[in-house]
């Protein structure tokens, strides 16, 4: 078995072991309860063609992801652990395809340091342990782009008819943005490496002509299917929606121009600091590494850019920077090992300083959440502070991670005090990597108890009866999901006012924030159940 081999299946092995659940924390809204529940109404219906949240057509996304995750409640039942399983084997699929380009652009070592460095980010372990889209879809648009590397590089067709249906597949994950980022990239990247005139060719051979009508047909399984079933209303709807994302500030998700540039600083530490030594050509970088360096940065800067434009931003819409951030990481660490580059000591310093806070921030989590009373009188929140106060205990057990991610900087320090570079970052990754993992693990289901459990609890409570379930003031896809909310009857209420004020045929349960409780509070119609941690349940029986 050749070493490569051996890698490969290491990295599967760890993979599956960071990124398998092991305990059912329950589906955060909205995105992951989104999808989920999206999931879950195509098996109620049997019908797998529309995307719907509660039982209405939802054009928001396109099915892919959603079909994988069907797939997996179909073996493992409607369950948390269904739903974030493809991003655990994408999470696989992912790391494996980074090992073998590493591979074929540089050579094992830097395969395995490029692994190292996604790892040992906060924010990509993360999302491969989440139900979002963002992962599956990421991997598409890294692989059609790469898949275009190659054939500028070699003149393979078939790597064009790769990219062709890996963008498609991309299309059918998140939408048409897809084709704005692809377009985009190659078009810089063209521009920038002097290649334009062969790129575009591809408009006017055969083989071009061609791959877009691959890429059509993928598109059209569900695009073209839709459009004979519901007709234009579909591209209208679907249309409008994007234009939305990028004109205004789509459900609360405005924020300042830098908001991204900061969640990759801090997300994807320590790598976000270490990224900027690699973004320099050494002697020994040949032109397959120097041209795919180029494509790396183009990437980056071209996601960074239109994400930092469009009017709302959502954490993991940057998430596309994590593949050009990590590879530039890596190319400054295998360049300092394994090509004696001279080390930035610059570098190292912000990024010890910076993750050093980052680690004790997260040893001291426990004990600043078990003393959380002592923070409330600054919070001006309402909603906030109730939510502190759910029971939820907290040990210094919890802080082990950070304790760990911490150590790795100290023997990282040692390790390149002795100039035993390899070793030296290798450690760094590697314990960064561990102590993200159990940070996690220790600290999301403990938020999750505080941000949400008190709710989600009610709507499970519901589950079975024959009731109706409705949240009043703000967006939320939980209670769908959690009451499994069944197809509605054909008399059905179908406003939140019809079901306030209108004839009503069955009991009506409400959740409402506590800061828009009072108004509730006075309807004749309602009556208080109870309040837990910033929720507050009313019911409104049905008509004599």
């Amino acid at each position: 078995m050749s070493r490569s081999t051996v890698y490969q299946f290491c990295i599967a092995a760890a993979a599956l072991l960071l990124f398998l659940p092991t305990s059912q924390v329950h589906l955060f809204d909205w995105d992951e309860i989104n999808f989920a529940e999206a999931a879950r109404e195509m098996i109620v219906t049997g019908d797998y063609l529309t995307v719907t949240i509660d039982y209405q057509p939802f054009w928001e996304k396109p099915p892919l992801f959603i079909w994988m995750q069907v797939l997996s409640m179909k073996v493992f039942g409607i369950t948390e652990f269904a739903a974030r399983l493809p991003n655990v084997l994408c999470g696989i699929a992912t790391l494996l395809a980074l090992f073998n380009i590493g591979k074929r652009i540089y050579n094992v070592e830097f395969a395995r340091i490029w692994v190292l460095a996604y790892l040992g980010t906060l924010l990509p372990q993360f999302y491969f342990m989440s139900g979002i889209i963002d992962p599956v879809y990421n991997l598409f648009i890294f692989l059609a782009l790469y898949n275009v590397y190659e054939y500028f590089r070699g003149d393979r067709a078939r790597n064009l008819l790769y990219a062709a249906i890996l963008a498609g597949l991309a299309v059918l994950t998140k939408g048409p943005v897809a084709v704005l980022l692809l377009v985009a990239i190659i078009l810089i990247y063209s521009l920038a490496t002097g290649i334009w005139r062969k790129s575009l060719r591809i408009f006017t051979s055969k083989m071009g002509w061609l791959s877009l009508l691959v890429f059509l047909v993928v598109c059209s399984l569900y695009y073209g299917t839709e459009f004979i079933r519901h007709g234009p209303t579909f591209f209208t709807e679907f249309i409008d929606y994007h234009l939305r994302l990028l004109q205004t500030s789509e459900a609360s998700h405005g924020q300042p121009f830098y908001y991204h540039f900061f969640v990759l600083l801090i997300g994807c530490l320590p790598t976000s600091i270490l990224m900027f030594g690699g973004f320099k050509n050494i002697g020994q970088d040949g032109a397959l590494e120097i041209n795919f360096a180029k494509l790396m940065v183009v990437m980056f800067c071209v996601v960074l850019l239109i994400f930092s434009i469009v009017e709302t931003k959502i954490i993991h819409y940057s998430s596309l920077c994590y593949f050009p951030l990590t590879f530039l990481a890596a190319r400054y660490i295998y360049n300092v090992a394994y090509r004696k580059m001279k080390q930035r000591m610059n570098l190292h310093i912000v990024m010890l300083c910076l993750s050093g806070l980052f680690a004790l921030l997260l040893v001291m989590l426990p004990n600043i959440m078990a003393n959380v009373e002592r923070l409330i009188p600054y919070i001006k929140d309402p909603f906030a502070v109730a939510n502190l106060s759910a029971d939820v205990e907290w040990s210094w057990i919890d802080g082990f991670g950070g304790l760990l991610y911490f150590l790795s900087l100290v023997v990282f320090v040692f390790l390149l005090s002795k100039r035993r570079f390899a070793v030296a970052y290798t450690t760094l990754l590697i314990g960064t990597a561990l102590g993200i993992n159990i940070s996690l693990r220790a600290v999301v289901p403990k938020v999750e108890l505080i941000t949400q459990h008190a709710a989600i609890e009610f709507y499970k409570s519901l589950q079975g009866k024959d009731c109706y379930i409705e949240v009043l003031g703000f967006k939320s896809y939980a209670h769908y999901y959690y009451a499994k909310k069944p197809i509605p009857s054909e008399g059905a209420p179908k406003t939140k006012l019809d079901l306030l004020e209108g004839p009503l045929d069955k009991t009506a349960y409400f959740s409402v924030k506590n800061v828009d409780a009072e108004q509730y509070r006075r309807h004749p119609n309602l009556e208080e159940l109870y309040e837990r941690n910033g929720f507050v349940f009313f019911r409104r029986s049905p008509d004599k």
